[in-house]
């Protein structure tokens, strides 16, 4: 069971992927977590607060979902687990990654959520190059800091112009993603 707060958050990631940063009212946050009104803002006073909350929320989905799986895989596996991250973030995550990308660009005029979002993707990073330099990568914070812009990239296009079926996603990502980690990893440990 989660608690009063995570509910909150999960429905407010709901409201960004569905209505964009406009949308974000603690009303809307009240009715997509059918909570009762005015528990948004008991918990998160303003709306600076709630868009915080919400970069908060995405990094603990990360770090337990995403980034165990990394730091698990050995390097015949990591291509797989990348690919497998693309897939879900354009289909199953979507309305996490489309809020990720409102939050994104809200950051760009907004320094003081630009410095948690900033703050949020570092962990993430460094805790993927973490797992890069247990593979032997020689330069692990530049290869973490590549490959999560070279994703980050290819799920956007995905998201805008497609594809869209799992199974088409996943060929298109593979190819590319391998490349980037080839360039990385010693050896074809990444096939």
């Amino acid at each position: 069971m989660t608690d009063r707060r995570t509910e909150i958050l999960d429905g407010a990631l709901h409201v960004l992927a569905e209505h964009g940063m406009r949308g974000l009212t603690h009303r809307a946050v009240d009715a997509a977590a059918r909570i009762p009104p005015g528990s948004a803002s008991y918990y998160f006073r303003s709306r600076s607060a709630l868009v915080a909350g919400c970069v908060t929320r995405l990094v603990e989905i990360d770090l337990a979902v995403e980034i165990p799986a990394v730091l698990d895989a050995g390097p015949a596996k990591l291509l797989d687990v990348l690919t497998g991250f693309g897939v879900a973030m354009a289909t199953v995550q979507r309305h996490r990654t489309l809020a990720r990308y409102e939050l994104s660009l809200a950051a760009v005029r907004d320094p003081e959520l630009r410095v948690v979002l900033v703050a949020g993707g570092d962990t993430i990073r460094r805790l993927g190059a973490e797992a890069l330099r247990g593979l032997g990568v020689s330069d692990p914070d530049a290869a973490a800091a590549e490959v999560a812009a070279v994703l980050d990239g290819l799920v956007l296009t995905a998201l805008v112009r497609g594809p869209q079926e799992p199974a088409a996603l996943a060929a298109w990502l593979r190819p590319v993603l391998e490349r980037v980690l080839a360039a990385y990893l010693p050896s074809r440990t990444g096939r």
